[in-house]
């Protein structure tokens, strides 16, 4: 059993900054090629604008670790883009064996958070679209390259919101709960060549997080409602996606990964 992941794909999205940036960087240093996938901005036609940034950079800095590494620019709400992405992924390295989906949020350019009495329709439908149709999309185009393999890992991101009340984002609450219902249903499916993971995460500390936590609740925001007291760092959470990803978890599908510092929930 080895953490070593050399000789095997990783497609990361939202791998241009945050978790996604900081979980394809930790994947190439355990051995594995990375395909980097982020959007562009869009324009503000619900919410309000969230930091983007290039992918690029990040190609760059994993191709110093002395890994081979591309960039793919697609927006993963949209299926002809996602066809695109595994296209291009399979003509480069043809082969995917670890999916990390890590593209989602409580709000975006084109809907907000907010409780109940807040939001509308069009809110939760944009939510569900961003956390759950962005992971359903990726996970089906790669799922059948993964079982002609005869083996593959997928990760998904989920959040503690989708475990208990969320009355200030339910929308993404509400969503991310899809997420982890979706995963138990895929691990059950796609079983024994593909395992399918949920990582439920507490807050992570990352350079955005003041501008990302505007109006959540300053106990989540802090860490105050974990036992440990503080957010994660982006490289603990990271290093679950490497594990998840490693054959040491190689008998763990279906299963949430509660790294949420002990939320007291």
């Amino acid at each position: 059993m080895s953490f070593d992941l050399t000789g095997r794909v990783a497609v990361v999205t939202g791998a241009s900054q945050g978790l996604g940036k900081t979980s394809a960087i930790e994947l190439a240093k355990a051995g594995a090629d990375i395909v980097v996938v982020a959007r562009e901005p869009e324009g503000v036609t619900g919410g309000r604008s969230r930091p983007h940034e290039p992918v690029n950079p990040v190609v760059e800095e994993i191709k110093a670790l002395g890994r081979r590494a591309i960039g793919v620019t697609a927006d993963v709400r949209d299926q002809a883009q996602v066809d695109a992405m595994v296209e291009q992924a399979m003509s480069e390295f043809g082969r995917i064996d670890i999916l990390v989906n890590v593209v989602g949020g409580s709000w975006g350019e084109t809907f907000k958070a907010g409780p109940i009495a807040e939001l509308t329709e069009h809110d939760l439908v944009e939510a569900y679209r961003v956390n759950v149709v962005t992971m359903f999309q990726c996970s089906t185009a790669i799922q059948p390259i993964m079982q002609k393999q005869g083996r593959g890992a997928i990760i998904n991101i989920a959040s503690v919101a989708g475990q208990s009340p969320s009355v200030d984002s339910i929308a993404y609450g509400a969503a991310k709960a899809g997420v982890i219902s979706m995963t138990l249903s895929m691990a059950a499916a796609w079983g024994p060549e593909v395992r399918v993971n949920v990582i439920a995460v507490g807050g992570i500390d990352t350079p955005h997080r003041p501008k990302w936590s505007e109006g959540v609740a300053p106990a989540y925001t802090a860490g105050g409602g974990s036992a440990l007291g503080r957010l994660g760092t982006q490289q603990e959470h990271a290093g679950t996606v490497v594990w998840l990803a490693s054959d040491y978890a190689g008998y763990i599908t279906g299963t949430v990964i509660n790294a949420n510092g002990g939320a007291r929930r």
